[in-house]
């Protein structure tokens, strides 16, 4: 169904919508059916005038609003337009603004048939009703090429076209009504003009030696390349200009227009025929590689986002990148200001060096609306502020400073950028929310190690501290008598068990040391032999009543490592070695070099591991046996793992070849020789 009404003037303009009221109300009663559409499509040609244009769009905005129905203005980018100057795109831009403060939403596509792309957005989209503007050009050239709006009204057979009539600059289609043709679409037509003059002066030496078919390959081959080079327009010039040049300089009667044999008429329309399906085949392929490459930039963009965001675990490390990437394809520097806890946005450093106004990004983050260039909010600002909005609240502000403000404003390029704002604002979500599930991790098990502390040495202090009571209290009865053997008995006792007492304080705190990270680990250059022998030192007591065997080779490398902290892993597995096994067995300490590490053994010959699963050993507060009168708060290799794992290496445990427990330190073997080490001391 085809409706026209005219926008004139504002009464023509209100009288639209009475004619639209008056329709619906005719409708309700049961009239024949006019325009009910819920969505509406307002199609905006890409050189349309800017009056007409604001014209078209409060029409339709008074349309919408009568039938209550959401419209959308479309605009589609022909090749040609593409091409136009900057201003010329501009208007279009100024126009989609208008549209968006009316209350339309914006859409831009890149085809070569604007009508064909409006009517497929319309079927898309559910939309019943088509607007557009009445044509420009009067009726004997519609011929020639028919206009967006005679199109729709015959390939939108299902929707409701509505043309909005332009009044009394209707049909006014002489040439000084049209705008000046800009200086590069001149030079391009004098280029073509230039190329058949080429091929002509070309194509004369050739007419002694060559057919006629001959001279017209060459006006095809500039044809060609006018169509190539030049587009549309000016091939269609170079094709009528290279049939002119061809009749007149080649066709007998030489040096006139006139035609003598009929049959060059086909080879005319031949030349102009081909020229012209060139000509439109080129500019369609130019117009596909343009929206391709576009597509391609957009998807590259995001996909480079949304990899990199999907790696990175920091806050400041995803606003780096977001930064950089923005950066590239908005032409402008950006800077991302991200929220703390209590959304406050905090200070960063930024590849830009620039600093936004934190004033205005905060009242962005909590008024959560877009602020700047090209909205109702600061709008003199040049800089495009964004919030960066996740499920619940705002994670940041995107401050945006492009090179061409006007660009950064197209809808596609609005789209793109609020694309990648979401990307980031859900990356910073993420990263919040992993945030917040590792911080509560970490209380979790704070709490359970805290639990576990308390009952493992509440456990572990009961047994001394009863023993030092006990023995304190026979010490202290004067019914009991203390002679020198008791004495001494109750005096080992109490100094057994503070002993006791004292290591297991001893242990808790190293371990928190260890695992902390606190202080540096001081290395140096030491040698196994010196390490074991310090150790055998130490536990010299301890060992007294052990067998104990040292297997060194001569030719093992020095020792890159903190001498107390290695003396310390030997000692704990020393010390388990002589809780779990009888006196007068055997301890074997040996080491030997593995796949550029040097491995540290140490195997006694008690019961050993059985089916026990070894990794569990070296877990906080584990004990080889659950009930065991064996003293010890299950700390020691504990602490053996961390110091191990704080050099390079590690500790397992396994059973050893003569059926009692073994365990293997292997710690990282340094590319000096004992030699070099002695030779640069």
């Amino acid at each position: 169904m085809r409706a026209e009404f005219s926008v004139g003037d504002t009464q023509a303009a209100r009288g639209a919508e009475s004619a639209t009221a008056a329709g619906a109300r005719e409708a309700a009663a049961g009239a024949p059916e006019t325009v009910t559409a819920e969505h509406m499509v307002v199609a905006i040609a890409p050189d349309e005038d800017a009056d007409f244009a604001e014209q078209l769009l409060r029409a339709a905005q008074r349309l919408a609003a009568a039938l209550t129905a959401q419209w959308t203005v479309v605009s589609v980018e022909t090749p040609a337009f593409l091409r136009t100057a900057a201003p010329q795109r501009d208007v279009r831009i100024d126009m989609f603004r208008l549209a968006e403060s009316l209350g339309a939403e914006t859409v831009t596509m890149v085809a070569a048939s604007p009508p064909d792309a409006i009517r497929e957005y319309a079927e898309l989209h559910g939309a019943r009703t088509i607007i557009a503007g009445a044509p420009r050009r009067a009726a004997a050239w519609r011929w020639l090429r028919e206009s967006t709006a005679s199109a729709l009204l015959r390939l939108a057979a299902d929707a409701d076209v509505i043309l909005i009539s332009r009044g009394a600059k209707r049909g006014a289609a002489s040439p000084g009504a049209r705008p000046p043709a800009s200086r590069r679409a001149l030079m391009a037509y004098a280029a073509a003009l230039g190329l058949t003059v080429l091929c002509t002066a070309v194509a004369l030496p050739m007419l002694d030696h060559f057919d006629l078919i001959d001279m017209v390959m060459v006006y095809m081959l500039g044809a060609t390349l006018a169509a190539l080079r030049l587009g549309r327009g000016p091939a269609i010039v170079n094709s009528l200009a290279n049939i002119a040049a061809f009749d007149f300089f080649f066709v007998p009667p030489r040096f006139s227009f006139f035609v003598s044999d009929p049959h060059y008429m086909v080879t005319f329309g031949v030349i102009l025929v081909v020229a012209i399906i060139i000509a439109n085949l080129v500019s369609a392929v130019q117009q596909q590689t343009l929206a391709a490459v576009s597509r391609e930039r957009r998807t590259a963009a995001l996909y480079a986002m949304s990899r990199e965001l999907a790696v990175t675990r920091e806050a400041d490390g995803m606003a780096d990148v977001a930064e950089r990437i923005i950066s590239e394809v908005a032409h402008g520097p950006a800077i991302v200001l991200v929220c703390d806890e209590r959304g406050r946005l905090r200070q960063r450093p930024s590849a830009t060096g620039r600093t936004p106004d934190l004033a205005l990004c905060q009242w962005v983050v909590e008024h959560r609306q877009r602020a700047g260039h090209g909205s109702a909010q600061f709008g003199a600002d040049r800089c495009i502020y964004l919030p960066l909005i996740g499920s619940q609240d705002a994670r940041g502000v995107l401050v945006l400073r492009p090179a061409d403000p006007k660009r950064a404003l197209l809808p596609e390029q609005s789209r793109l950028l609020e694309a990648l704002g979401h990307l980031l604002a859900v990356a910073l979500e993420r990263a919040r929310l992993a945030q917040v599930a590792e911080s509560a991790r970490l209380s979790a098990e704070r709490a359970a190690l805290r639990n576990t502390l308390l009952a493992s040495i509440s456990h572990d202090l009961r047994t001394p501290l009863s023993a030092i009571a006990g023995a304190g209290s026979m010490m202290a009865q004067d019914s009991f008598p203390l002679d020198a053997h008791r004495r001494t008995t109750l005096g080992h006792l109490i100094e057994d068990k503070a002993r006791d007492m004292t290591e297991l304080l001893s242990n808790v705190l190293e371990l928190m040391r260890l695992e902390t990270g606190m202080g540096a680990v001081k290395r140096d250059w030491h040698l196994l032999e010196d390490l074991v022998g310090q150790t055998l030192r130490q536990n010299e007591g301890r060992l007294a009543r052990w067998r104990v065997f040292v297997d060194l080779p001569a030719d093992l490398p020095m020792l890159y490592v903190e001498a107390g902290l290695i003396v310390q892993i030997l000692s704990n597995v020393v010390e388990n070695c002589t809780k779990h096994t009888p006196p007068e067995t055997r301890i074997a300490i040996a080491a030997r070099t593995e796949d550029e590490q040097v491995v540290i053994s140490v195997e006694d010959d008690g019961p050993g591991f059985g089916s026990t699963d070894t990794e569990r050993l070296f877990d906080k507060f584990e004990r080889g046996r659950a009930e065991s009168n064996v003293a010890g708060a299950g700390l020691g290799l504990a602490i053996c793992r961390a110091v191990a794992r704080l050099h390079g290496g590690d500790i397992r445990a396994m059973n050893g070849r003569s059926g009692g427990a073994c365990f293997e330190i292997p710690l990282p073997q340094p590319a000096v020789t004992r030699e070099a080490v002695a030779g640069t001391a």
